[in-house]
């Protein structure tokens, strides 16, 4: 069920982002998709409440990557479109009306940083307190669980849902900062050919975690769900779906959990001698 859970996530997301929600005009077509938002995270609490986790690693997907998903572009949209409702024209043409918000969305993230710096450096440690049911955690209740309910919520989604959403609107704001210090800047994309991964997607999970842990990007600006979605949009694979479950398969690996890296290393060192000789 969970992951029939995460398809209907996705599908509405999809046509969500489709929308040009950016554009004041289309602010009609984003009311409609709120409401599917809220309908979809009603339904999911309810079939949730009932149902039986396989195993706490379900649990923990569910409630770390399913669950906050939604909420987290609901929080994000419900927010932009506040922000719009009590701006005025000429408050839009304002540099320090984003600043403003800026400010405030990381004033936000700095207060939660401990939590924050959990997510970023993808630990797990706490996961089983985190994110499992509140009736079976045993996690005192936070200021974002304290009246939810027990047996469709945890102690931190709705934070890590509000933390991720805070990063989307910062993004947003800060593009719009941008345009307005350089307006007759037009944006001339690139024409390129797409490049497409050809080894299998556990590979690229592998890979991107690899480059994650060792530091190879900087990870203070980005987690590991972030770098798997710009690596997807790289090379045409989606694998920011099934990232915890397929990292979860790779650590169970009895002989070699890094399998792909080994592939590389040694077809790299192959290929290396082959050209010296």
């Amino acid at each position: 069920m969970i992951d029939k859970m995460l398809a209907d996530v996705n599908s509405l997301l999809e046509l969500y982002h489709f929308c040009e929600w950016h554009e004041v005009e289309c602010w009609t077509k984003i009311e409609v998709h709120i409401r599917l938002m809220e309908r979809l995270i009603t339904d999911m609490n309810d079939k949730i409440r009932s149902y039986v986790f396989s195993s706490v690693v379900e649990e923990i997907r569910y409630f770390k990557e399913v669950q906050p998903l939604i909420i987290k572009e609901y929080i994000f949209i419900t927010t932009l479109k506040r922000f719009y409702n009590l701006a005025s024209p000429m408050d839009l043409e304002q540099p320090k009306t984003y600043k403003k918000e800026i400010s405030a969305l990381r004033d936000f993230i700095n207060a939660e940083k401990e939590f924050y710096n959990y997510i970023k450096k993808t630990h797990t440690y706490n996961d089983e307190r985190y994110f499992r049911r509140l009736s079976d955690s045993g996690a005192v209740p936070t200021l974002y669980s304290l009246n939810a309910d027990l047996e469709s919520s945890c102690s931190h989604g709705l934070l890590l849902a509000k933390i991720t959403a805070c990063e989307k609107l910062v993004e947003f704001y800060t593009r719009k900062l941008n345009r307005l210090k350089a307006p007759f800047q037009a944006e001339q994309p690139k024409e390129t050919l797409p490049l497409e991964w050809k080894a299998n997607k556990v590979d690229a999970v592998e890979l991107v975690y690899a480059l994650y842990y060792y530091g190879a990007v900087d990870t203070d600006k980005c987690t590991v769900q972030e770098l798997a979605k710009q690596f997807g949009e790289l090379f045409q694979i989606q694998i920011t779906e099934q990232l915890y479950r397929e990292y979860i398969d790779i650590k169970r690996r009895k002989i070699e959990p890094a399998r792909f890296l080994v592939k590389l290393l040694n077809h790299f060192r192959n290929r290396v001698e082959e050209e010296y000789t």
